[in-house]
């Protein structure tokens, strides 16, 4: 049985391919199984430990990742790889055999917690560009609101990043990618529904088909690669 646990407000239902039947608790599965049917239920812990032992295929969101769930053999997902317009940008990156060029990445967030968030963007991006070579983080106080972080990788060969994360009252993202031939932007501002109402679908929201199709299965390459990019926040400044 798949089940995905997920932030209701971030999916996209109507883009959203895969039989998919949602569900408000662990115990309407008992009742609810149907064959190529994926479940969908709302990130709880509690409902996470009461499947741990039931040997289902389990897509959670990697912030809730923890030690406990490493050992059963789940997938994670990371928002950021999701959204459809960080697959468009990610796919013409990829027709390039090494891409050059800087990657500037500005995100609004309306919570802090443990920089869980930024984590997965730097694993996303790298898992992009390549292994940085060099990498300088610079954060304000963390007890002030808004908080910010600033991230400079580079990757060598002329390919850098710069990401910006602050801690605000709003949620927004802008991505930019200057590349030797190719210029591409985006603001999720910019794409919102101009109608109050409308059924196009939010910028910063995504199908349960992309979250079965860039889960990863967790491992020990996949954790300390996380804890790695985790660690940089510990001092501050790092290079």
């Amino acid at each position: 049985m798949k089940i995905v646990f997920a932030s209701l407000e971030k999916l996209d239902f109507r883009n959203t391919v895969e039989n998919v039947i949602l569900i408000e608790s662990v115990e309407q599965l008992n009742n609810t199984t149907y064959e190529d049917t994926t479940y969908v239920l709302p990130v709880s812990e509690e409902y996470m430990g009461i499947i741990a032992d039931a040997g289902n295929e389990v897509y959670i969101p990697f912030t809730e990742l923890t030690v406990d769930h490493q050992s059963l053999g789940w997938h994670v997902y990371f928002d950021l790889e999701n959204y459809p317009f960080y697959q468009k940008v990610k796919g013409l990156i990829d027709k390039e055999e090494k891409p050059k060029g800087v990657f500037r990445f500005r995100r609004m967030v309306k919570q802090y917690e443990n920089n869980s968030l930024l984590t997965g963007d730097l694993y996303v991006l790298s898992s992009l560009l390549g292994e940085p070579q060099r990498i300088q983080v610079k954060q304000t106080d963390q007890t002030v609101i808004p908080v910010h972080t600033i991230i400079l990788m580079d990757f060598g060969g002329g390919t850098m990043a710069h990401i910006e994360y602050t801690v605000t009252n709003q949620e927004r993202i802008e991505l930019e990618w200057s590349g030797i031939k190719t210029i591409l932007e985006f603001d999720s501002d910019q794409m919102r529904p101009i109608q109050q109402g409308s059924k196009a679908s939010l910028p910063l929201a995504y199908s349960v088909d992309a979250i079965l199709a860039t889960a990863q299965k967790v491992d020990q390459v996949l954790v300390n690669r996380l804890n790695y990019f985790s660690n940089l926040f510990n001092g501050g400044a790092h290079s």
